[in-house]
């Protein structure tokens, strides 16, 4: 459910890219160094969208420095110097992959992948365990939607915006933790963008996982729903309007952000990149040759 929030980079300025580029390498750094060498296979546009939030909304310093990448050291690039932003996402990563890695152990049908994962579990725990000392309680505000969110999928309901929003409650929890509601309501900007983000993403997911959930036999709500319907095509335009709903809420919710170096990505990304994403999804075959068979 990871990868598919990202800027539309032709859209951007340079210094807005450059901007961007540092964040992604700063967020690289942060989780080497905070949580472990290993957790930075784990990187995510998804978690620099979370720093670019956090930093926005607390007002958090940004320094920026030149470094060599160690994958491509001839020559030299900006990061933004690790700050509380940056701490914060690399441990909400660290969690969310652990609870990801046990859900595929759980959910995976192929002994082989099964037997890699476990392999790997201890490596995920350990990331968890490194994150969790950093924030007392993240760990649980996570937790507790995802284990409503895991009954839900294992009672094979058809329902996509019960199964949406316990997601969208998880990301609500994410983007909002630690913050204070204050005079420039940080915290209720956070939790609108981070509902309406993890509404988003939960059915922009299904749908695009809809063919492979159905050969699979992986819990997908349009699939559960669809079992008992002639197609979904039918349905596209009002299905199509579910996520569209979730990005004028966030568009909103972000005109509500003071001013910050990050905004302008923000609002490319929602404007925009989510906007290219969700547009590809239903121009994708996949939508309209495949899904009309079922």
């Amino acid at each position: 459910m990871f990868g598919y929030i990202k800027p539309l980079m032709p859209e951007l300025k340079l210094k807005e890219h450059e901007l961007y580029k540092a964040f992604y390498c700063g967020l690289c750094k942060t989780m080497g160094k905070k949580i472990s060498v290993f957790s930075r296979i784990t990187l995510s546009y998804d978690m620099v969208f979370l720093c670019l939030i956090r930093s926005a909304l607390t007002g958090e310093n940004i320094e920026l420095t030149p470094f060599r990448c160690k994958l491509k050291p001839t020559k030299k690039r900006l990061l933004v110097k690790t700050n509380d932003a940056l701490i914060y996402s690399s441990c909400v990563s660290a969690i969310l992959s652990y609870y990801k890695c046990i859900d595929d152990i759980n959910d995976t049908k192929n002994k082989v992948k099964k037997i890699f994962i476990r392999l790997a579990l201890p490596l995920f725990s350990h990331m968890k365990k490194r994150a969790c000392k950093y924030y007392d309680g993240l760990e649980e505000k996570i937790k507790s939607p995802l284990s409503k969110l895991n009954a839900l999928e294992k009672s094979g309901q058809g329902s996509v915006e019960a199964a949406a929003a316990y997601f969208a409650e998880l990301m609500q929890e994410v983007a909002s933790f630690g913050l204070s509601e204050g005079t420039d309501g940080a915290e209720l900007i956070a939790k609108s963008i981070g509902y309406h983000l993890g509404r988003w993403l939960y059915i922009i997911d299904a749908l695009d996982d809809f063919e492979r959930d159905r050969e699979t036999g992986e819990y997908n709500p349009f699939v559960e729903y669809y079992k008992t319907k002639e197609n979904i095509l039918n349905d596209i335009e009002l299905i199509r309007s579910l996520p569209t709903v979730s990005l004028a809420e966030m568009a909103k919710a972000v005109s509500l952000i003071g001013s910050s170096c990050t905004v302008p990505l923000i609002s490319n990304i929602i404007n925009l990149g989510l906007c290219d994403v969700q547009e590809k999804i239903f121009a994708n075959k996949l939508i309209q040759d495949k899904i009309i068979k079922s």
